[in-house]
């Protein structure tokens, strides 16, 4: 995980069964909001809801590519495969 640099903070641990739900729902006027559903939680990240930055579009950038990274090891791990990388992805 990145190093943290201040500002915003809180880690909350998702554990999914595999029926999980990924959604991101976009407005017309405000930033789009991810959400991840397991069972009757759910998390969601947004960012300030008017105000896009370089930082917020490389954070987004780093979300997609763990979330690739995600997909891939699992894909492998379901198939049978040994992991690829067992380090946290970086983006």
């Amino acid at each position: 995980m990145a190093t943290r640099r201040g500002g915003s903070w809180q880690r909350t641990a998702l554990h999914v069964d595999g029926k999980g739900q990924a959604t991101c729902t976009t407005y017309p006027d405000r930033t789009p909001v991810l959400a991840l559903g397991a069972g009757n939680s759910i998390v969601s990240v947004c960012l300030h809801a008017d105000k896009v930055t370089a930082e917020s579009v490389d954070f987004a950038r780093e979300l997609a590519k763990a979330a690739q990274v995600f997909a891939v090891e699992i894909e492998r791990r379901w198939r049978g495969l040994s992991p690829v990388n067992n380090q946290e992805a970086q983006a």
